[in-house]
């Protein structure tokens, strides 16, 4: 989405642009792709930033999209539903009334829960007053204008949670959209989950006509704009260098494309390596020495027979953990291969909308998502097919077993249709590397300064997308937005 974003954006200036993208179809994870007579996005749920004057808004406004290009805005009063052990919470906008809502129902932890939320408050301001780029003055004032982020720039979330006290399973509440960034506590970036919570604070968004409307209107002003170009299955194998400018790409299949400018969507660490060099210039490769995010499990469940409305779900997504210990449950299934009991991520996106286009009439989409590491299917799908087949399908059937026992009892009996893909799925399709789902794993290593720029050592190449920018949608988007601010000014 971020190189969609910039290409769009440059075209709608009548730039002439030139989009190659190696997949069929383009938006990355926010592709759509057909299973019979289903529609499933490849792994985007809900998305943030669609407000009057946010980003994906003001992206779509200058591509004179926002009429066009709506959404729905999921439940206010509870657009997250976070299950631990049976036990229920809802999570609205407005991060006082989810305060106060904790307060009531945890008055014993009223002192952990301000610290929390006025920590959140405090970051957040700061985040929104953080310039696009940090130059000397801004360094020098940063003590006095930035005190927060400063102070918490190393901090996990597990750090905040042990310096407040912060009751376990409060701590699983606070933390009940992890999934969102692929981290448990102990690991994530306080910064990066404070922007989280606070992007979807102000409002959590699904497309109107759904993803494949959305990519496919952005896409469209590509292709409109004149003398643009947007090539579908057209792999780049490598990047020409000469000095310290780029001088061409050429593709899988021969042909060589020149630019006066070119913007890579590709993970930066494959981007530097599509140029063949043994020595990158300007300490460029220490910046590239990054751990990629966990992959994921996500199931796709065409459903009929049944409305998912009367067992819980709704306009909000679900998130199970059979347990308030987050960081025992992401240990388990990433370190010891343990997926008996799973925390799940369950969201019903014929549920978000009424309009058609995902399934038959009258049925209903459920998908399912959860962790899981590269390493350990990468390694069956190359030595043992059908291994590899036997393992999808046991993991498949645990969390389908564990939706039937404690949400929609008999689920199996109305399934028309069940697609499982793996993180080696995600590499794939998608070409993510180790098959992760966020690009650089978000840890306050690779967080803030920390996170690899949009500018090269290459005066004429620039990096947008998940690594050099934010994931999500609204993270990729306001990538690929700033990147175009910095060629169009």
């Amino acid at each position: 989405m971020a190189g969609l974003t910039v290409a769009a954006l440059l075209a709608a200036d009548g730039r002439r642009v030139l989009v190659v993208e190696a997949h069929d179809t383009p938006g990355g994870y926010a592709h759509t792709f057909a299973m019979g007579a289903y529609r499933f996005c490849a792994q985007v749920h809900y998305i943030f930033g669609c407000g009057e004057g946010e980003t994906v808004h003001e992206v779509l406004r200058r591509l004179d999209l926002a009429d066009s290009v709506r959404f729905h805005r999921l439940d206010p009063e509870g657009f997250d539903h976070v299950v631990i052990g049976g036990e229920r919470f809802r999570i609205p906008n407005g991060l006082e009334k989810f305060r106060d809502r904790l307060i009531r129902r945890f008055p014993d932890a009223v002192t952990p829960l301000r610290g929390y939320f006025d920590a959140v408050a405090a970051i957040g301001r700061e985040l929104d007053r953080l310039p696009p780029r940090l130059g000397w003055r801004e360094l020098m004032t940063a003590p006095l204008r930035l005190p927060h982020l400063l102070r918490y720039r190393t901090w996990t979330l597990q750090r905040l949670y042990d310096h407040l006290r912060m009751p376990q399973r409060l701590q699983a509440v606070l933390a009940g959209q992890a999934g969102d960034y692929l981290l448990p506590p102990a690991e994530v970036s306080l910064l990066l989950h404070v922007a989280l919570v606070r992007g979807y604070d102000r409002g959590a968004y699904y497309p109107e006509r759904h993803f494949q409307h959305l990519v496919g209107s952005i896409a469209d002003r590509v292709r409109g704009g004149a003398g643009c170009q947007l090539l579908l299955s057209t792999p780049i194998e490598r990047i020409m260098v000469d000095g310290d400018r780029v001088v061409g790409v050429r593709a899988h299949d021969g042909r060589t494309f020149t630019a006066s400018r070119y913007v890579s969507n590709v993970d930066p660490r494959r981007t530097a390596a599509m140029m063949n060099r043994h020595r990158l210039p300007g300490g460029w490769g220490r910046r590239l020495q990054y751990a990629y995010s966990s992959g994921n499990l996500t199931l796709y469940l065409g459903v009929s027979g049944i409305d998912l409305r009367d067992h819980g779900f709704g306009s909000h997504n679900v998130w199970h953990y059979p347990h308030d210990d987050l960081n025992a449950i992401y240990r388990r299934q990433l370190v010891d291969l343990n997926f008996d009991e799973p925390w799940l991520f369950m969201s019903t996106p014929t549920l978000h909308t009424d309009a058609p286009g995902l399934c038959p009439p009258g049925h209903q989409i459920l998908e399912l998502a959860t962790s899981a590491p590269h390493a350990h299917f990468r390694h069956l799908r190359e030595t043992d097919r059908r291994r590899y087949n036997a393992e999808k399908k046991r993991l498949r059937d645990r969390m389908l077993a564990i939706v039937e026992e404690r949400y929609v009892p008999g689920l199996r009996g109305h399934l028309e249709m069940r697609v499982m893909g793996t993180p080696v799925t995600n590499e794939r399709f998608c070409a993510a590397p180790e098959g992760n789902a966020y690009g650089a794993a978000l840890t306050p290593a690779s967080v803030g300064l920390g996170r690899v720029p949009a500018e090269t050592p290459y005066r004429n190449l620039w990096l947008a997308n998940a690594t050099a920018g934010y994931p999500s949608v609204a993270g990729t988007v306001r990538a690929g937005f700033d990147l175009y601010r910095k060629l169009a000014g």
